[in-house]
């Protein structure tokens, strides 16, 4: 069963061609571990994508650093002001403006682009219409809505671009008619012995969102009466936008990160063009996993489960990578609308997480591209269960049985390259590789990607390294960092202090993953990495001799907090609070003192936000008094919702004390249970380690259980919460917990002995 709804604090202050499943299958086009390579592709030429010679790029993503801070005066984002630019979704008026510019002066590749629009039979003046009541996808209305909408999109451009109103009276004719025609949407039409199998969500997000971009465009057009505007905006309410709503406020494990990214599309692209400023945030706040302090739980269209796991490099494993490469580059051609449509509304979503999105792009794009000998390339993977048959199929390794040519990168690529300055070299190889499939014959796209998407070269000044973390993984410092356009190598330093003197260990050429791993004496190290010629990364602090990152003796009355003191992974402390809820209160503890009381019916102590960040080796522990078990109680529990955590259960699994962590999907755990439950009626020390994969779980100093196949850590599973004494599926604890301790690095079974004194 799962771990229900708990209490989450704010992430994010508000949000800074092939079969007809609904996903998609294979298409035309082409398709690393460390030691994989391949060049960095410079930005090209008058906004073209790279040379289609370029060098194949290696595993390391680029992310988007913040933005350029905006003027005083810039309108506050969307998703905190509730107010939209319009038109502000996939095309704004600046990008019009721009648009008619380069082909005003025959630039490439926008008036190639552009004359193939003019010519293509979709902006016709001749053709009709053919609304549906209906629109089912198991049955031929769907591609009757496929084809109207493309067009209409296309009659769209073809007027905005141009300025003629013959196509914006066409579009306004398609939007009219299916306006005032159709009714419902669904999977199989009524009397249909077909399978429903509620394929219909996928519908109702990725043609919503489709629809809306049309009229997004046609409603400055004053040939649309505002009654047919409002009619056009009440239909997608009516007939898109409560399913994708429904979706999103009731997600689950079971569908894979397509389904929640239809979803999320829907509703923020209707939520603008309706000014809906509640449907908006609703799937911003769902993306970045920001519960806005309300019980939320995500599912794998959130970017903390779409990207399921982080290998070094900033190589971000998408959901769908195991299933098939089909769904894989959908992922990324929702994302990419997504992310830009947020962005014109003046929210961030592409940077969260350290540009995450990116690293799922990257992955993904490497996955579908070849090598110079005509084969796949090996790709990193932890072993992930199915969620659609969870407890049938585990997939160990990419399928890459197919490589898909979906034209899924343009925003992608534009934004993080030529927008912003930074390498996204396998991006890069893709754009170039799918830019002739402009179409989607399965309706799973936007047409035209390239005209509306495609920015200009970057042209500013060399963006230094940036995004560096160093995360100690069995005893070793792994280096990960982002790559910049037009940086041919990159410099990794090392220095006993932050402020040098920094020595140089080695140099990483631009077409290798962009990574590095040291293995220093035991200490505390900094890090940066420059370009070569000028430019400092970020410095970064590894501790290889482990640390305490967390104490909170839990041993004296405070009312309703008690406090502890946190090192952050700067090697700074500070004073933190925990905060007991529902009826938490303080008994006897072990020593005479005072413990943390939990009455096994609602009560916890919410930790603070922040105690693993960016932990792969680690040591937990505390002192626990069970007065009596339920099973799944939890003493401790974090994560970044019951989906994403790692948790100590006094009773669960096969009947044994059980460590597990999982990293999407509580199907998903990988554990360490002893043979016999947690003691009742005394004081028990428990103590949790991981080095590298090694997990270890100690019961009074006595290893009781152990594994080498722990692959998930902190830093990949997140701790936005984190409590003792209860995780909000299950009855709490019913006991007492006293000196909880979080460590840096896995203490031996010595030091876990010395620990308990």
């Amino acid at each position: 069963m799962g771990l229900g709804l708990f209490p989450m604090l704010p992430l994010l202050p508000a949000c800074s061609a092939g079969v007809d499943n609904g996903e998609s299958a294979p298409g035309p086009g082409q398709a690393s571990d460390a030691q994989a390579g391949t060049p960095v592709a410079t930005a090209p030429t008058s906004g073209a994508a790279p040379p289609a010679t370029s060098p194949a790029p290696s595993p390391g993503p680029a992310p988007a650093p913040a933005p350029a801070p905006a003027p005083a005066n810039a309108p506050a984002p969307a998703s905190v002001s509730g107010v939209f630019r319009h038109p502000g979704l996939l095309v704004t008026e600046d990008d019009f403006t721009r648009l008619r510019q380069c082909i005003k002066t025959g630039q490439q590749p926008w008036t190639d682009w552009w004359n193939k629009l003019c010519a293509d039979r979709l902006t016709s003046l001749d053709g009709k219409p053919n609304p549906q009541v209906g629109v089912y996808r198991a049955d031929n209305t769907k591609f009757a809505m496929y084809h109207d909408i493309q067009r209409a999109w296309c009659l769209a451009l073809r007027w905005k671009v141009s300025g003629d109103a013959r196509y914006a009276d066409k579009a306004v004719e398609t939007l009219d008619a299916w306006a005032s025609t159709l009714q419902v949407i669904g999977t199989v039409p009524p009397g249909s012995t077909a399978h429903d199998d509620h394929t219909f969500i996928l519908l109702a997000g990725m043609q919503g969102h489709q629809w809306a971009q049309s009229g997004e465009i046609m409603r400055d057009y004053e040939g649309w009466a505002p009654a047919s505007l409002a009619r056009f905006q009440d239909m997608l309410l009516r007939v898109f936008a409560g399913i994708s709503q429904n979706r999103l406020g009731n997600p689950g494990m079971g569908s894979h990160a397509n389904w929640d990214m239809s979803s999320l599309c829907g509703a923020l692209a209707i939520g603008v063009f309706c000014d809906r400023p509640d449907l908006y945030r609703q799937a911003c706040d769902y993306f970045a996993a920001n519960n806005r302090g309300k019980l939320t739980m995500f599912g794998n269209g959130s970017i903390v489960h779409s990207v399921y796991f982080m290998h070094p490099g900033h190589f971000g494993q998408w959901e769908e990578s195991g299933r098939d490469q089909g769904h894989s580059t959908l992922g990324m051609s929702l994302g990419g609308d997504l992310l830009e449509m947020a962005w014109n509304q003046g929210d961030d979503l592409y940077g969260l997480y350290n540009n995450r999105f990116l690293a799922a792009a990257e992955y993904v794009a490497r996955s579908n591209l070849l090598d110079e000998n005509g084969k796949t390339y090996p790709m990193p993977y932890a072993h992930e269960q199915d969620p659609s048959q969870p407890h049938t199929s585990l997939w160990t390794q990419v399928n890459q049985s197919f490589q898909h040519g979906r034209n899924a990168w343009e925003p992608i690529y534009n934004h993080y390259v030529n927008r912003m300055g930074l390498a996204a070299p396998n991006v890069a190889r893709m754009v170039v590789q799918c830019e002739p499939n402009y179409g989607s014959g399965n309706g799973d796209d936007m047409v035209y990607p390239t005209l509306t998407q495609r920015r200009a070269a970057y042209a500013g000044p060399m963006k230094p390294p940036s995004g560096l973390t160093a995360s100690v993984r069995d005893g070793q410092v792994v280096l990960s960092w982002w790559g910049s356009v037009g940086a041919a190598s990159y410099v990794v330093s090392r220095a006993a202090s932050s402020n040098g003197p920094f020595t140089e260990l080695g140099t990483i050429s631009a077409s290798q993953l962009l990574t590095y791993a040291d293995t220093p004496l035991k200490g505390v190290w900094f890090y940066k990495i420059s370009i070569a010629g000028g430019g400092d990364s970020n410095v970064v602090r590894a501790a290889t001799a482990g640390e305490v990152r967390l104490t909170m003796p839990l041993n004296g009355m405070n009312g309703t907090e008690t406090s502890g003191t946190l090192w952050t992974p700067a090697g700074t402390s500070t004073t933190v609070r925990g905060v007991l809820l529902d009826a938490a209160t303080w008994g006897d503890g072990r020593l005479g003192d005072k413990a943390v009381a939990f009455d096994g019916k609602a009560s916890g102590l919410q930790l603070p936000v922040g105690i693993f960040s960016g932990l792969d080796d680690f040591t937990v522990s505390l002192w626990a008094y069970a007065n009596s078990l339920h099973w799944d109680s939890c003493v401790f529990f974090a994560g970044n919702d019951g989906f994403s955590y790692m948790r100590i259960a006094p009773q669960a699994g096969g009947g044994g004390l059980r460590f597990a962590i999982c990293g999407a999907g509580y199907n998903d755990e990988q554990s360490l249970e002893a043979a016999s439950p947690l003691p009742i009626r005394r004081w028990v020390h428990v103590a949790v380690t991981l080095r590298g994969n090694s997990g270890r779980l100690y019961v009074d100093g006595q290893q009781v259980a152990s594994s080498e196949d722990i692959l998930l850590s902190p830093r990949q599973v997140g701790d936005q919460v984190a409590f003792l004494g209860r995780n909000w599926a299950h009855p709490p604890f019913n006991g007492r917990i006293q000196d909880f301790r979080v460590r840096a690095g896995a203490l031996s079974a010595a030091e876990v002995v010395a620990s308990m004194q």
